[in-house]
């Protein structure tokens, strides 16, 4: 088999991601709710016939590393062929949390088949026990919605009428169906720009193509490794629950190849901060593409150098029925701060602080609406510059909501958004300041939250100084009450919630 030149393989490298890329810009422009299209809570990919990822677009880490698993299950449990398409959202099938709702086509060229695209979206509810469908006190999987073991949501290019009906059970349904429907289309644009660019470049060309980019990344990713010097470290830290809950990793690089090690990791607990594996995989993805250059193509060949071990029955890889809702936005946040923590003991001057380690996830809600958002915060500062402020860290990579969009699409007025001053840690370099959204409600509804550093500060490096907590605050009649960091509470019409964000460690010796 003949190899590409590498003005070819950069040529069809481009072409290829490209195809999800479109995808999202595709599945933004026809969703219905407001998380979807202005917070662009969505993440699309391109698999092989292999059900290995060949291109992915920069959307979210924590969706994205999580996806080879969810195509498995869907492959194994469904077995799609033309005209189908497989939704799931269960966290023990390759999911994340139950709002996040996979969808998945099989792409074929006559009867040659190209291999899968691929996308996940949040759904500001999916059922369950409160609002949004991310209870700040869940302990069970099925009080936090509907669950979706995979199942063909399209076959022969019809609609299933009984997963329609199943979404039918969510708040605010109609919002739901629009925004599968969004799926699906941004699935067809997929598959036509995947056909199209496979007959641009040839089928025989194509499949020299995702070998040879595979191997590609796999060496660039095994010459990084093997510039690292060959050491075992170890990091821990602790989750804000009922107790503090432990992480503990050993990062051991040995030549070319990396080995991470969640031993010592607490067992799983009776609430939400559980994580399932794909999702502590898919931050140790997320760290290996920080560590990569910019110009490494991201697919599964970047993975091949890694081994990773995850306990069973331990918060970073349960057993159902555990509730996991926190687990995907909250652990995945912190998974990434321990295995940073353990790097800086190898290189230093490329780790920076500890950033908000936080989503900072709002819910406010009834049975006619629901809000959705993620606020950002403060970063940590790196070895060469101060810490970004107000910004989403890490595993989120999502915007905001505008203010307009909330103000006009749910019974909620914004009474602040600003930047939360001297939150970040003082330090040679300082860290980047949270952020204080704070918001009225002109209706009865229920509030959820889900957050961490409401205890634990970041911390700064090299005698850089930590950032600042974050609070959650109830506003009524000009006095506030700290209500914790991950709580369902009832609120008034007219009462208020603000989120004060923390703020990121800084670098050096002030």
């Amino acid at each position: 088999m003949r190899e590409l030149k590498p003005t070819e393989l950069e040529v069809m490298k481009h072409a290829f991601t490209a195809i999800p890329e479109q995808m999202g810009a595709a599945l933004q422009r026809s969703a219905y709710s407001p998380n979807i299209k202005e917070r662009k809570d969505e993440s699309c990919a391109l698999f092989t016939p292999e059900e290995e990822m060949i291109a992915q677009a920069e959307h979210i880490p924590v969706h994205l590393g999580a996806m080879p698993n969810a195509l498995k299950s869907a492959v194994s449990n469904c077995g799609p062929g033309k005209g189908d398409q497989v939704i799931l959202n269960d966290p023990y099938s390759g999911g994340t949390h139950l709002p996040d709702i996979t969808v998945i086509k099989p792409v074929f060229l006559r009867d040659d088949l190209l291999g899968y695209v691929v996308n996940r979206a949040h759904h500001s509810d999916i059922g369950g026990k409160t609002p949004g469908s991310m209870p700040g006190n869940s302990e069970t999987l099925e009080e936090e919605g509907i669950v979706i073991s995979p199942r063909l949501l399209v076959e022969e290019r019809t609609i299933n009428q009984d997963v329609i009906e199943l979404l039918g059970k969510s708040r605010s349904s109609r919002e739901r169906i629009g925004d599968i429907r969004a799926q699906i289309g941004a699935n067809e644009k997929g598959a036509e720009e995947f056909r199209k660019t496979v007959k641009r470049f040839g089928l025989e060309e194509y499949r020299i193509f995702k070998d040879q980019v595979m191997r590609y990344s796999e060496k660039r990713t095994r010459k990084m490794i093997e510039e690292l010097p060959d050491k075992n470290v170890n990091s821990e830290d602790f989750m804000e629950w009922k107790r503090d809950v432990k992480l503990k990793v050993e990062v051991k690089i040995e030549g070319d190849e990396m080995y991470f090690d969640f031993s010592g990791t607490d067992s799983q607990v009776k609430g939400n901060i559980n994580a399932p594996k794909p999702v502590t995989l898919s931050a140790v993805y997320y760290i290996l593409r920080c560590l990569l250059p910019a110009d490494v193509p991201v697919n599964n060949g970047c993975y091949r150098p890694i081994d990773i071990h995850v306990p069973e029955r331990s918060v970073l890889n349960p057993e159902p029925p555990a509730a996991v809702s926190a687990g995907n936005v909250e652990t995945s946040q912190r998974v990434v701060e321990l295995i940073l923590r353990a790097l800086f003991k190898i290189i230093p001057e490329r780790i920076p602080a500890e950033s908000q380690g936080t989503m900072n996830n709002l819910i406010i809600g009834n049975e006619d609406f629901t809000y959705y958002e993620t606020i950002g915060g403060g970063a940590g500062a790196t070895s060469t510059r101060k810490g970004e402020n107000g910004v989403h860290v890490h595993m989120t990579n999502t915007k905001n909501t505008p203010i307009e969009s909330i103000e006009n699409d749910y019974p909620l007025e914004v009474e602040a958004y600003e930047l939360r001053e001297d939150s970040g840690g003082d330090g040679k370099n300082s860290g980047g300041d949270g952020i204080i959204r704070e918001i009225k409600l002109i209706e009865d509804a229920e509030v959820s939250i889900q957050s961490e550093r409401r205890k634990i500060p970041p911390k700064g490096v090299k005698g850089g100084k930590d950032g600042e907590v974050g609070k959650n605050l109830k506003v009524c009649k000009g006095k506030t009450e700290d209500i914790g960091g991950k709580i369902t509470i009832e609120l008034r019409d007219g009462e208020s919630i603000r989120i004060e964000t923390p703020g990121g460690g800084g670098w050096g010796e002030p």
